[in-house]
């Protein structure tokens, strides 16, 4: 199946109306029946600390760019522990999807359609969740697109027809409830506002176009999204009051039901719904393509598809079971919802962050090892062919006086070496002008100078000289145990045997001995 891609916009959309969810209908009694007239205490305090979920989110998308949530959780805890998380995450998703179900049937029962069972709604919106994650995600941020400038004008709408029955004697005293009641209230708003914003981690950054822009996007939806519901909070407190708020199902609705303009412009609830169906059908279908997409992947499965049908009969189905009145609800979602979600869309993405951070500097330290371990060996390999060079340039030839220099322990002296080299410059220089000089082969039929032998001689001289002398003290071993003398007459008779020797190439100068005497006799 080809990837799908979203934009920045799309995915901002998508966040704001995912944040509101099923908070716009629940969270108003939620935290009012704990924090009372400091409820909008309680949910401004939670948007901001809902910035720092936000941000582990982020940090942890930014670690597997290209993969999904749970793609991330089978590289970064393996495939076994992988599994097991996954599994852990899914039963979240496909529970809360079939809740939010139950949601959308309860409250069309109650409030609109008291006749109609709650599985007919159940149903009917099920049907729009499988199309829309048959058509696919692309499909779905459109429809986003298309629904946003919807919610917002009838949000604004709702502000201004409602605020003439406002009552700041609602709110007061403020700051009276308890530390530990205040607590719990900004966790439950917490819980049902920002913890679900995990599942869009299915979608970021791996199917967002520009990840920078939706960085922000994330950021602004989350903010937006924390706008409203407090403003709903609010409002509802303003209106109602605290005791009354805490003791309404849905609250948010008998909020609608108070806007009265000139007992002419009156029952537009029903319009006000349309801003709650948007929103949950928004959470809705995220939990349920995060489960579709995520059995696909645990099952290896190329396509989403063919689990759709499936999976929506199975989400029916627990929406029928899920609670078996609202006071089961109401009581989940304050006691037991909190630590259940919490740890699937906190503590999870906690542990894969650490995780993961730990394997990158693993990895990142073995890599610098790695490099440090090839860049000394190429230091020292380096360095040894400097060495080796540097040999090469200053002994080019030296083997073979080496060589005789070890059968000789008592050389002669350098200083009339040196002499000698000296009275070879002469002859270097006429070999220099005359390039048709003897061949270094034996046949000595060729006029033609070799090249090479005659720029050896330019840049070796003296290997030359010294490996005459070598020779010529090779064939004289005893000379060594002689006298100065005797020495000074042997450096005589090399000078003479060198000024002929250099009219000869490198190869007559490696000849053995015997060789290299009869050569000079031919010379004489």
């Amino acid at each position: 199946m080809e990837k799908e891609v979203i934009s920045s916009r799309q995915f901002t959309i998508i966040t704001f109306l995912l944040s509101i969810g099923t908070a716009i209908l629940i969270i108003p009694s939620t935290i009012a029946s704990s924090s009372k007239q400091d409820a909008w205490i309680a949910a401004s305090i939670g948007v901001v600390f809902s910035l720092l979920v936000v941000k582990l989110f982020l940090t942890l998308g930014n670690q597997t760019p290209t993969l999904n949530f749970i793609e991330a959780n089978e590289k970064i805890f393996g495939r076994f522990f992988g599994k097991i998380t996954v599994i852990g995450f899914l039963s979240l998703t496909l529970f809360s999807g079939g809740e939010l179900l139950y949601f959308i049937g309860i409250f069309m029962k109650t409030e609109v359609m008291p006749e109609t069972p709650t599985l007919a709604f159940a149903l009917l919106f099920s049907i729009i969740i499988m199309y829309a994650a048959y058509l696919g995600l692309e499909t779905f941020a459109r429809s986003a697109e298309i629904l946003f400038p919807m919610f917002i004008l009838i949000f604004i709408f709702f502000v201004v027809c409602i605020t003439p029955q406002i009552k700041f004697e609602n709110i007061q005293p403020i700051m009276e409830v308890s530390k530990t009641s205040l607590f719990y209230s900004i966790i439950r708003f917490m819980s049902v506002f920002s913890f679900s914003l995990v599942m869009l981690l299915m979608i970021y950054p791996a199917s967002v176009n520009v990840q920078q822009s939706s960085k922000k996007g994330f950021y602004i939806g989350t903010i937006l999204g924390g706008i409203v519901l407090v403003t709903l909070i609010t409002l509802s407190l303003l209106v109602l009051g605290a005791a009354n708020t805490a003791s309404r199902t849905f609250p948010s609705y008998a909020l609608a039901q108070r806007i009265s303009i000139g007992n002419f412009l009156q029952r537009i609830e029903i319009i006000m719904a349309f801003m709650w169906i948007t929103s949950i059908f928004i959470r809705t279908f995220m939990y349920f393509y995060t489960t579709v997409v995520g059995i696909a992947q645990i099952m290896k499965l190329k396509d989403h598809r063919p689990l759709i049908l499936p999976m929506g009969i199975i989400m029916v189905g627990l929406s029928q079971i899920v609670h078996p009145d609202i006071v089961h609800s109401d009581n989940y979602n304050s006691e037991i919802w909190p630590i259940y979600s919490f740890v699937f869309t906190i503590l999870l993405p906690i542990l894969l962050l650490i995780v993961a951070v730990i394997r990158n500097r693993k990895s990142q330290g073995n890599s610098t090892e790695m490099g440090h371990a090839d860049s000394n060996q190429g230091q020292m390999t380096d360095a040894g062919n400097a060495v080796f060079n540097q040999g090469n340039q200053t002994k080019p030839d030296n083997t073979d006086s080496n060589q005789g220099n070890q059968t000789k322990p008592v050389n002669t002296d350098s200083d009339q070496d040196n002499q000698a080299n000296d009275t070879n410059t002469g002859a270097t220089q006429d070999n220099q002008a005359k390039p048709a000089t003897m061949d270094s082969k034996q046949d000595n039929q060729t006029n033609n100078a070799n090249t090479d032998s005659t720029q050896d001689n330019q840049v070796k001289p003296d290997n030359t000289i010294s490996n005459q002398d070598n020779q010529e003290k090779t064939d004289n071993p005893v000379s060594t145990q002689d006298t100065q003398d005797k020495s000074a007459t042997t450096n005589s008779n090399q000078v003479i045997q060198s000024e002929a020797g250099n009219a000869t190439s490198k190869q007559d100068d490696q000849a053995t001995p015997d060789k290299t005497s009869s050569d000079k006799k031919n010379l004489e």
